[in-house]
């Protein structure tokens, strides 16, 4: 078989969304990614890499083929001809839920005149797309495309790290949508199930047993340092041997400093030690042992439990929200809404009027990174996850169990 590498060519590997895929229809249509071709006046990653359009495509599809709207998909499509136009019609669209995630560890030299390891060259053979990811390195979609014997592997490159590019943005943003399970609120069998867990892991341990285990202790470090003052500091350092999330809020293993001197002599007295606390372990276990119930217990974790499912609904309202704004969906719906599940020629002129309306001057393209980079605001991010968890207030967590507590039927245990 013969092989090509398409590494730098008019046909691109990218990320969509999807707008329309319906059964029994004869076309999908994506809201998706144009890379901008690199006119020899402005540095790029990649052929204009790291500048973007979002663009409007259209795929033609099996009846039976059915992908949920808003899933994120790749899909191969022509960005540009030698006339620097652009085709809204794409290829082989693939949800990114059923990419296989391989990581190629190269290895032998191939026909196609590339390093892979045998499971790579498998898909590769096999006309699999998968996709390689090396942590703090780029992400890579391969797409081996088989037809009349000839091999012709095309690949879409997502910058990490300093380099993160708008659909590195997307993937990393969509990956994390997954991981919470887009936010989804838990059934009642879940809630169900996932009390009676809690019922059985509290009546599998024995709490004061554990809490007897806790111990505080003041651990003492001296540095000498040639040429330079010595420096001395005291940590103090809290641990229980259990992971148990309502034994740890009760008695949280932690270390924090508790005193530095970065102009230490050893004549302080001051010397490398770990000194048990014992008065203040044993009042943290006395504290402990009086407020532990079965109940609390109980009450703790079904609250942390929806507390968590809140975080998670909250922080999927923001992930999706961002992906749309990534891909201009506001504006796109204008044209989707019109969609039927078939392309006509009429339809095709409202979506290249559509592609052509929007980064239209040049300096609107110089702008697209930085406008990414905008949408994307990381202080917001970071407020939004700070008022999430101001949601809880641990200084008033002791009523709020209290209450939950003796609405909790005995008969439980």
């Amino acid at each position: 078989m013969e092989y090509i590498n398409k590494e730098s060519s008019y046909r691109r590997v990218h990320l969509g969304l999807v707008a329309s895929c319906k059964k029994g229809d004869l076309y999908g249509l994506l809201y998706g990614i144009r890379q901008i071709h690199w006119d020899g006046k402005k540095k790029g990653f990649y052929d204009g890499g790291g500048r973007f359009e979002n663009k409007l495509v259209y795929f033609e599809k099996s009846p039976e083929l059915e992908i949920t709207k808003n899933t994120l998909v790749s899909y191969l499509s022509y960005d540009y001809n030698e006339f620097n136009e652009f085709s809204p019609k794409v290829e082989y669209v693939y949800p990114i839920t059923s990419w296989i995630i391989h990581t190629d560890k190269r290895g032998t030299y191939r026909d196609d005149e590339v390093y892979h390891d045998d499971e790579t060259w498998r898909l590769i053979n096999e006309g699999i797309p998968y996709f390689d990811y090396e942590k703090s390195r780029q992400y890579c979609i391969h797409y081996p495309i088989i037809k009349d014997n000839v091999c012709t592997i095309y690949r879409g490159l997502f910058g990490c790290g300093i380099y993160m590019d708008k659909e590195a943005v997307i993937y990393e943003m969509y990956n994390e949508l997954i991981s919470i399970n887009y936010g989804e609120w838990p059934t009642l069998e879940e809630i169900a199930n996932t009390i009676t867990t809690f019922k059985e892991q509290i009546d599998s341990i024995n709490a004061f047993e554990i809490i007897d285990k806790f111990e505080i202790k003041k651990i003492c470090f001296y540095k000498t340092i040639i040429g330079k003052d010595d420096q001395y500091w005291e940590d103090l350092e809290q641990k229980l041997p259990h992971d148990d999330k309502f034994l740890q809020f009760l008695l949280p293993t932690k270390r924090e400093n508790v005193f530095f001197d970065d102009n230490a002599y050893r004549s302080y007295g001051y010397k490398n030690e770990e000194i048990f606390m014992k008065e203040e372990t044993m009042e943290a276990i006395k504290k402990a042992k009086v407020y532990y119930s079965k109940e609390k217990h109980l009450a703790f974790l079904i609250n942390d439990y929806f507390s968590d499912a809140i975080k998670k609904k909250n922080r999927a309202e923001v992930l999706k929200k961002e992906i749309e704004e990534e891909f201009d969906i506001i504006n796109a719906k204008k044209i989707t809404s019109l969609f039927k599940g078939n392309i006509t020629d009429d339809f095709i002129t409202l979506i290249n009027d559509y592609n052509k309306s929007i980064n239209e001057t040049e300096e609107d393209k110089s702008n697209i990174s930085d406008e990414i980079n905008n949408d994307i605001n990381y202080e917001d991010k970071s407020n939004i996850s700070n008022e999430i968890n101001n949601d809880i207030n641990y200084e008033d967590i002791e009523d709020m169990i209290d209450e939950l507590a003796s609405e909790i039927n005995d008969s439980l245990f």
